[in-house]
């Protein structure tokens, strides 16, 4: 690992859900990944070569002087693939009118506690204070557990530098301007940030024979001075989504965007080499080479500020990666990530599964007191990687294996006939498919062809909002109560001024 310096400043694929079930990933792939079939990278090409803009705003020009043109290096494997402003996540995917009521008014939106605490650091929520292992400033902007502080999840820290505990007064209305059905304005991470997003980049990682599927997105945000990075892993097959052919991150696209125009290099890494590759070590392997790559190519790209976060195979990846440069790293030649988010992991054996590694084992090699935070994002009815099975070991397991003194487990509720939330329609539709922000409109074939995006409360209040609070809070002094606060659980506001809420299952602080 790179030994980290303290900083200065401490898509939905709805096609996917319960119809395909456990082969969701592999189905999804399908669509757009037939050409690359058990193939090693063929069709796959490092000459440069320009891609259609799909309608970016002003200001998205192709600032490419800040990718690849300069000394650093000639921009022979880049390649445009076309634009798309963060406002392109602006879809609200049709309003949500609340049904039957919840019998206990639905408006807490503090998490349950994890139980009784096992000690000092565990199950006090996520308090601030001064020279806690997670300080990286002077200002105590860490997360530290603060012995003695029983305030559970909603809990904000002994120091005071929040009001969104969920039993203050804001409790009732902790965001007022977060309409479920629509993409909140104002200071939310889950709002459009101020940054217009350039036209994103192609750059390969690596080539030759059955190297052609190394290759990254980089969207870069407009805005001046150094950026924080977050590498994002895709699920299994959804490197191509979109389209018959496949547009080369499409399902994931808008969710990059989106954390772009807040001002974060946001980079979409391919691992797999075809769907029948199953080799994830390997793959963990490719991803912080892809660092390294994008180190050496951006220049506003800040090594010192980083996020690994993937989803479900790619959750995988983003985890094995961390144990990889923290854990065994003895030449000290990859760099550390601050936190780590995994969107519903899968950390199960598979047919496609080669050389299996259990993440839940690996994770241990972790020290205790490395300075990274862990946060699995689950949605509940997930049944392709459910997360509590014990015969599956993945978001709990790999949870329960790690030493870090940092963790927590964030399971994201819709509001179907069986959740716990009122109903809506659209439903909120918690599955596997709910990180991703794919083109199309909930279920069905079509997704693969419609190019109307949709998103939903689950993007905006769940994935995006807890993505961009922890970057925010890491390295832009921003509030902690997003991600590791009171209002990772909101999810926002129905009509009738009950709440959609989400829940954390599991945590420690210390």
């Amino acid at each position: 690992m790179i030994a980290s310096q303290p900083s200065a400043t401490w898509p939905s694929l709805r096609p996917l859900r319960p119809l395909f079930g456990p082969f969701s990933g592999l189905f999804a792939g399908l669509a757009g990944t037939l050409v690359v079939l058990g193939l090693a990278g063929c069709g796959d090409e490092d000459a440069a070569k320009d891609k259609a803009v799909d309608g970016g705003a002003a200001g998205q020009v192709d600032a490419s002087a800040t990718l690849n043109d300069g000394d650093d290096q000639g921009d022979a494997t880049a390649v445009d693939v076309g634009a798309g402003d963060a406002a392109a996540s602006n879809a609200d995917g049709g309003a949500l009118t609340d049904g039957t009521d919840n019998a206990d008014g639905g408006g807490d939106i503090a998490g349950p506690d994890a139980g009784p605490d096992a000690g000092a650091a565990t199950g006090d929520g996520v308090a601030l204070a001064d020279g806690g292992l997670g300080d990286t400033n002077a200002d105590g902007s860490g997360l530290d557990a603060a012995a003695g502080d029983g305030g559970g999840p909603g809990d904000v820290g002994a120091d005071g530098g929040s009001t969104s505990d969920a039993g203050g007064a804001d409790a009732a209305n902790p965001c007022p301007a977060c309409p479920v059905d629509k993409q909140p304005t104002g200071d939310h991470p889950g709002a459009k940030g101020a940054c217009s997003v350039q036209s994103p980049k192609e750059i390969a990682y690596g080539g030759g024979l059955g190297q052609g599927y190394k290759k990254m997105i980089v969207y870069r945000p407009s805005c001046a001075g150094g950026h924080p990075v977050l590498f994002f892993v895709h699920e299994k097959g959804l490197y191509n989504a979109g389209g018959i052919i496949g547009t080369f991150g499409e399902g994931y696209r808008k969710f990059m965007e989106h954390v772009a125009s807040h001002g974060t290099v946001a980079v979409f890494v391919r691992v797999e080499n075809g769907l029948l590759d199953g080799d994830h070590d390997r793959m963990a392997q490719d991803l912080l080479t892809a660092t390294t790559k994008l180190f050496d190519g951006v220049s506003v790209a800040l090594k010192d500020e980083v996020v690994f976060a993937g989803h479900g195979m790619g959750a995988k990846v983003a985890v094995l990666a961390a144990a990889q440069t923290y854990g065994s790293d003895a030449k000290q030649q990859w760099v550390d990530p601050r936190a780590v988010l995994a969107f519903s992991v899968d950390n199960q054996k598979s047919l496609l599964t080669s050389n299996y590694t259990d993440a839940s084992i690996t994770v241990k090699k972790i020290p205790a007191a490395a300075d990274v935070a862990f946060t699995f994002v689950q949605a509940e009815d997930d049944t392709k990687t459910p997360y509590k099975d014990v015969n599956k070991p993945n978001a709990l397991a790999i949870y329960d294996g790690l030493k870090v003194g940092r963790k927590q487990v964030i399971v994201l509720h819709g509001t179907g006939k069986d959740d716990p939330n009122p109903p809506t329609s659209p439903e909120l539709h918690d599955d596997h498919s709910a990180a991703l922000t794919i083109v199309g409109k909930p279920g069905g074939v079509t997704d693969f062809t419609n190019k109307s995006g949709y998103l939903d409360g689950l993007d905006w209040y769940g994935f995006w909002k807890i993505t961009v609070g922890a970057i925010d809070f890491h390295f832009n002094k921003g509030d902690k109560k997003w991600a590791y606060g009171a209002l990772r659980v909101h999810g926002g506001n129905l009509p009738n001024g009950k709440v959609v809420t989400h829940e954390v299952v599991k945590e420690q602080w210390q």
